[in-house]
């Protein structure tokens, strides 16, 4: 077999010197666009799994008290969201459950445990902290201190940092749809970036914890659509005559 044309041989390296670049290029931007989708995906899936959890709180403390789970809505909501952070991320997963379904996970730097720590306390104990301080200042009446008081002062100050966040917020919120590496203002302060946790599987969702929940969710309309319908001396009869029967023991008839 005879040598390449050398002329040839040039051309397909020129060729591939040229085209590698824009490949390269092309590959990263679609892995990029696939990490700022699964991201914005595990944050809808961890806010779903808080309002799914909270609804049987929610019912168990109504009849403890009617309107007691409206009155610590705020509390509810934060109790399940750092039990679940403190069972995924707090205990060495490094994802959150929606993360892990997404196939991400925080990368693992100097410091990694301490920050998991802050950030766990910033997200949670922080917008709980402020809610609670500004409703507490709502009802006390300081927006409507006089203007020169100290309570007007501070009242003015709290709305404005309110305003800072939301724009900061906004402006991260943007940045991240550009770059696609911290989701919060949090996770950037911390240095915390979420990656993907096998690279090979790129953007493989799971839907083996859905199937479960619709599994689950059938179930119980089922049981609570045939409850009514089943008389419990009968079936509490039927039973007993089964266990009896199988166990080979003589079987009561009751005579009235």
């Amino acid at each position: 077999m005879s040598a390449p044309d050398p002329q040839w041989a040039n051309a397909w390296s020129s060729t591939v010197s040229r085209t590698e670049p824009r490949l390269t290029h092309t590959h990263a931007t679609v892995v990029s666009r696939n990490v700022r989708v699964s991201k914005l995906d595990a944050e809808l899936l961890d806010g779903e799994l808080t309002q799914m959890l909270r609804e049987p709180v929610s019912n168990a403390l109504s009849l403890v008290r009617p309107g007691l789970a409206e009155t610590y809505r705020l509390e509810i909501d934060t109790v399940i969201r750092a039990v679940l952070f403190w069972l995924s991320v707090g205990s060495h997963r490094r994802a959150t459950y929606a993360q892990g379904l997404q196939n991400l996970q925080y990368a693992r730097t100097s410091g990694f445990a301490r920050r998991v720590h802050l950030f766990g306390i910033l997200s949670i104990g922080g917008p709980y902290a402020w809610a609670r301080m500004v409703g507490s200042m709502s009802l006390a009446g300081w927006a409507d201190a006089p203007h020169t008081s100290i309570r007007a002062l501070v009242w003015r100050l709290v709305q404005r940092i309110e305003r800072i966040t939301k724009v900061a917020a906004l402006l991260n919120f943007a940045a991240f749809l550009a770059l696609g590496q911290y989701p919060s203002i949090v996770e950037r302060i911390l240095g915390l970036r979420l990656v993907h946790a096998r690279p090979q599987i790129l953007h493989s969702v799971s839907f083996e914890f859905l199937n479960r929940q619709l599994v689950w969710h059938a179930f119980t309309e089922f049981v609570m659509f045939a409850m009514p319908l089943v008389n419990p001396m009968k079936a509490r009869a039927w039973i007993v005559r089964n266990v009896r029967s199988v166990l080979r023991l003589p079987i009561r008839v009751d005579q009235s």
